[in-house]
């Protein structure tokens, strides 16, 4: 009977971990600055582009250090670099709210350093563990984040008003933080010493072979991922994606204020209504793969023209932002899920899953660092949102057609040369 409560705590505890991992700081910590902008900026004398570089900084971050990410957790596997990730979160917000200007943007440094290891960790244990059901884990991990966002977006003026804005955006990071760290320690091994090894293995919850892949299994020969066309559509893909959504998540706020007359706190509750729409967007996608049988390259179609109704809309009648952010918010999780949930099923094995995760994030979030900046700049030049949701609608449409060609492709990358670590 111990035996089998054992293994019942750890296959529940497992999933449980992952989505509350996801939904305690893996974006929140970056969505919490949007609708705090104007007093963090009022506080410490910054520009517009300067504010967005609030936004950015852990974008970029997610782009320039998630080799070194991919890097870590090849030597230390998933188990430890999750704990190094939620340890860096906590630490990086307190340092961002309360150590003045340098603080500011070293403790954002720090919570984008610390999310690009989790950007790729929480990939890796779902292809490691969780293959058969990688649609749904990842819909609940994108869910999950969307929740958190959504929350923190819409209750950061409120609790900055009784608190102020240094709290406001430090307790996400904090409790938060240090809540997940306990879930983390609790799936980790020392927390379930009771197990047998081998309920422990089949969980997943030792630390990985040296190929990363799951326990009893054999590392396939490396191929040659960087030459393989569907890696390199994937990223042109989330690259339009990570644009878009992080320059949107940044200025929505304020252009639903400049455009609606709405105030901060009204400004900051609207534009939730993008992230809570994303909450049920990634459960579209085992809706329209499995009852519906959906073909990839139909289901991303339509994914990806319900997500660019949102700049698209805002253009033309921004009047019915409601339904632009709740169509866009829906599509935006689903175009996320549908794009990951490719990499896990055509990856060989979670070493592959790594090196693939790594060369889409590395390229897409690179990118997606200069859209709030960029969005910004043409907002502080032009006086007006024509421009900068003409900017959005040009890079989506373009990540739009490289979705929709990646999911129509079939080609297979050949044999690597000689086998080596890296990201291929």
């Amino acid at each position: 009977m111990r035996r089998r409560w054992s293994t019942a705590w750890l296959w529940g505890l497992v999933p449980v971990g992952v989505v509350l991992l996801a939904s305690t700081g893996l974006r929140s910590p970056i969505a919490v600055v949007a609708p705090l902008v104007s007093d963090i900026s009022s506080d410490l004398g910054l520009d517009a582009p300067t504010a967005a570089l609030l936004t950015s900084i852990p974008v970029l971050c997610f782009g320039l250090l998630t080799p070194a990410a991919s890097w870590l957790l090849g030597r230390v596997g998933i188990n430890h670099g999750m704990l190094y990730c939620l340890g860096g979160i906590v630490l990086g917000s307190l340092i961002r709210s309360f150590a003045g200007m340098a603080g500011l943007l070293a403790g954002t440094v720090l919570i984008g350093a610390s999310l690009a290891i989790g950007n790729i960790a929480v990939p890796m244990l779902i292809g490691r563990q969780f293959r058969h059901r990688a649609a749904l884990l990842m819909s609940a991990y994108t869910a999950s984040v969307n929740i958190m966002v959504t929350f923190v977006t819409a209750t950061a003026v409120p609790i900055a008003t009784v608190v102020g804005w240094r709290w406001s955006a430090a307790w996400v990071g904090v409790a938060i933080g240090v809540i997940a760290f306990a879930v983390w320690i609790a799936v980790y091994p020392p927390g379930v010493r009771g197990a047998s090894a081998a309920v422990r293995r089949r969980a997943g919850l030792t630390e990985p072979t040296p190929s990363l892949d799951g326990p009893g299994t054999v590392a396939s020969a490396p191929r040659a991922i960087g030459r393989w066309r569907f890696v390199w559509l994937l990223q042109v893909a989330f690259a339009g994606h990570t644009i878009s959504y992080f320059s949107m998540t940044a200025w929505l706020p304020l252009a639903l204020a400049d455009l609606q007359g709405l105030g901060a706190a009204g400004a900051g509750v609207a534009s939730s209504v993008f992230q809570a729409a994303g909450i049920l967007g990634p459960f579209l996608v085992p809706v329209l793969a499995g009852p519906l049988r959906w073909s990839p390259p139909r289901m991303l179609a339509v994914i990806s023209a319900g997500w660019l109704l949102l700049p698209v809309g805002l253009l033309v009648a921004p009047g019915w932002w409601f339904v632009w952010s709740a169509v866009g918010g829906l599509a935006q999780g689903a175009f996320f899920t549908a794009l990951f949930v490719s990499v896990v099923l055509r990856s060989r094995d979670v070493d592959e899953n790594r090196r693939i995760t790594t060369r889409v994030q590395v390229a897409g979030y690179t990118a997606a660092a200069a859209g709030p900046v960029l969005a910004g700049l043409i907002y502080e030049h032009t006086s007006g949102w024509t421009l900068p949701f003409a900017f959005v609608v040009a890079v989506l449409a373009v990540g739009s057609i490289a979705a929709v060609a990646s999911a129509s492709d079939v080609s297979q990358p050949a044999e690597a040369v000689a086998p080596g670590a890296g990201v291929g």
